[in-house]
């Protein structure tokens, strides 16, 4: 009860500053929470703001999925095998250094301006963040459960997949979490420099017409779907992590 009474607190005092905001005011292009529920109810009830989701959603899966589907199996590898850990190592640290929207303008060389490319970007901002979550829960496991294990006589596949993963899990739903709120990140990043379709362009369209209503109102419903991915991808990891009690 107190944690809901703190959230609504927060929530009423972020709606307050808005409102301050929009009333002073900062900028004159500064619409207030009214004026932008309002241009979002249109924007839903038009069904330009669904029809751009759907576009941004399939790049955002297409990439987050192949993020998934590279990032945990090479992360256990690099766990596994010492000499594919010392290696990849250093490449995915380059690419968690280095500022990743500057790599934008080389995929759309090679892939052009197309979904794909969107998806790609999404796949670079997310995959270094899960495999490196993958490879250090695979590092972090206690060596004593390894011991047991091999005291019972398990052989490596046994020991790898009841021992070994079990204990990366909790690490590598983590990376996913993360890795999923850099998709997002990527995903409007790309769209905003693309800007030939999904939310990207909502909020390029929005801007440039000066209906800054609507272009906070889009922005405010990424924030919406992305919270949401981010909910449903933290109770699906409580169910699957119900075994540690």
């Amino acid at each position: 009860m107190i944690v809901v009474a703190l959230r609504g607190a927060s929530l009423l005092a972020f709606l307050a500053l808005w409102q301050w905001a929009a009333l002073v005011p900062v900028s004159f292009n500064f619409p207030t929470p009214w004026a932008t529920a309002l241009a979002l109810v249109e924007l839903v009830g038009s069904g330009a703001i669904l029809q751009a989701t759907a576009t941004s959603l399939q790049s955002l899966l297409l990439g987050f999925s192949a993020a998934i589907a590279i990032g945990v199996p090479l992360g256990l590898v690099m766990g596994v095998v010492r000499g594919v850990g010392r290696v990849a190592r250093v490449y995915l640290d380059l690419l968690i250094a280095l500022p990743t929207a500057a790599l934008i303008p080389l995929v759309i060389l090679s892939f052009g301006i197309s979904i794909a490319s969107s998806a790609v970007i999404v796949f670079v901002f997310s995959a270094p963040f899960i495999t490196m979550n993958a490879y250090g829960g695979v590092r972090d496991t206690r060596p004593r459960l390894v011991e047991m294990a091999r005291a019972f006589g398990a052989s490596w596949f046994p020991l790898f997949s009841r021992v070994v993963v079990p204990s990366a899990l909790p690490m590598i739903l983590a990376g996913m979490r993360l890795g999923l709120s850099r998709a997002f990140l990527g995903l409007i990043v790309a769209e905003l420099l693309l800007s030939p379709f999904g939310l990207g362009k909502l909020i390029m369209n929005s801007r440039s017409m000066f209906e800054h209503d609507k272009m906070f109102a889009t922005v405010l419903w990424t924030l919406l779907l992305s919270g949401l991915a981010l909910y449903v991808l933290a109770r699906a990891e409580t169910r699957l992590l119900r075994w540690r009690g």
